[in-house]
Formats: structure tokens, C-alpha cells, sequence
């Protein structure tokens, strides 16, 4: 995708979806799997458990990236979004508003890492003047995330808004099921906006072209800085093709 630099701010709560391809399919929570020893887990946490490095709002979706700061591998953690205006008052939240794709749940996410996540806005009039992200049920984990390539190919434009491309290679192992997210910046480096979903059936060894659609139109100029790519280590494995 271009020169790219890092990864984007504004994701679709409400709006974003992806068109998929062979086994893939979009879920707001996957099933979750028994907890292994490699793993610790804690009820709650501050909102100093990830750093909120940038946000930003396109036609009504506020993305937010976040970043790992810590020298331990995050395994699983619900973010909990909340907007407010310059008053402080809360506009809206993933608490109050429904789930979409998966917008609030941070999964295998590396030190120094970065995630996603992203909430709708109230709508016309609601100005958003700050973010506060706070996590609750956090796992983390000391077993190795099997690796993954993501090459960002380029943006097209379609009836319906923005579609990402992108090609994903699963390296030495099979990966059942990842959450795979494109970061869109402007001409300058400002985040535009996040585009993620969940993908399953990545098999060892080959690359696959995925498409993700933002139904919303990003600016003129505007280039995928990078794709990430978070094996869901929590999924029960789908039942994929043979040889997939």
C-alpha cells in the first residue's frame, strides 16, 4: 500500500465491514478457549494498561490506536471507548452502543505493538474532544504468536466506500483464526482511520489476498501505512477446507 508509515487512527464501529474471502467470517466475539499456563489474567485494569497514541473521526467513526508499552505480550483485553465533549461529558460509548466486527476486543498484541479500536459518534452536533479507553478482563501470556506477513497492496474505491487490499501470509504454521487490521493515514501521516476484522483458515506457507470495506469515502491522497495482522489464540479453530 504505497510509502507506509505505521498505523492508522479512526475505525468503524457501526460502519466498518469487511467483504471476505474462501473460509473468512466477521465476528463480534469469538469463542473463547481455555486459559493456559503461559497465561495471567487480572479482573480490571487502569487506563494506563495501553498507551492511546492517536484518534481521530471520518463522517461520524472515531478510530483509536493504542500501543503496548509493556515488555509482555497481551493476550486478550476488553476495551471499554468512551467520547467526550470539551466539558467532559461523555457523548457516547461502547458500553452504551452496540458492538460491531469486534471493535473493543484487543487480541495478541506484541510489546510495543499496535492495536485498533473504534466507536460511532452521537452524530451531528457532538463535537468529540477527548478519548478515554479503559480495559477490563486482561489476560496476558508468555507463549510465542505465531508469525504472519501483511503487505498492504493498494486502496480502491467502490460503490460503497473505501476497500483495502491486502495480501496476508501465514509463515511457519497454520493459523486458524486472526483479526487483521489496515491503518489509513493522510498525505501528511495523520491517521484517517483503522479498517479490522476477523479472518480464519490462514495455511502455513501460502499468501492470500483479503479485501476490507470502509463504508465511508477516505480523503484524496490517502495510503494504507501498514497492515497488522493478531492470531486469536482464544478461538476454537473452524473447520477449514483441507490444504487451507
Amino acid at each position: 500500500m504505497g510509502d507506509f508509515r505505521g498505523m492508522l487512527r479512526p475505525l468503524a464501529a457501526a460502519a466498518l465491514t469487511l467483504v471476505l474471502g474462501g473460509c473468512a467470517t466477521i465476528s463480534d466475539q469469538l469463542a473463547g478457549s481455555e486459559v493456559d499456563p503461559a497465561v495471567s489474567s487480572t479482573a480490571a485494569s487502569a487506563d494506563s494498561l495501553l498507551e492511546t497514541v492517536s484518534w481521530a473521526e471520518l463522517d461520524g467513526l472515531v478510530s483509536v490506536l493504542v500501543r503496548n508499552p509493556t515488555d509482555r505480550t497481551l493476550r486478550r483485553a476488553d476495551a471499554v471507548v468512551t467520547l467526550r465533549d470539551e466539558r467532559g461529558t461523555a457523548l457516547a460509548s461502547t458500553v452504551t452502543r452496540p458492538r460491531k466486527g469486534g471493535c473493543c476486543t484487543v487480541r495478541s498484541l506484541r510489546p510495543g505493538g499496535t492495536y485498533g479500536l473504534y466507536v460511532g459518534t452521537v452524530g451531528p452536533g457532538a463535537e468529540v474532544a477527548d478519548v478515554e479507553v479503559t480495559y477490563r478482563d486482561v489476560s496476558w501470556s508468555s507463549a510465542a504468536i505465531p508469525e504472519v506477513g501483511a503487505e498492504p497492496v493498494r486502496i480502491e474505491e467502490g460503490p460503497r466506500g473505501s476497500v483495502v487490499l491486502a495480501d496476508v501470509t501465514a509463515q511457519d504454521d497454520d493459523v486458524p483464526s486472526a483479526v487483521v487490521q489496515a491503518v489509513i493515514t493522510d498525505r501528511d501521516g495523520g491517521l484517517v482511520a483503522v479498517v479490522s476484522g476477523t479472518w480464519t483458515c490462514f495455511a502455513a506457507g501460502e499468501t492470500r489476498r483479503i479485501f476490507m470495506q470502509l463504508f465511508r469515502r477516505v480523503p484524496e491522497g490517502s495510503v494504507v501505512e501498514s497492515v497488522s495482522v493478531h492470531p486469536d489464540t482464544t478461538a476454537v479453530a473452524p473447520e477449514c477446507p483441507a490444504g487451507s
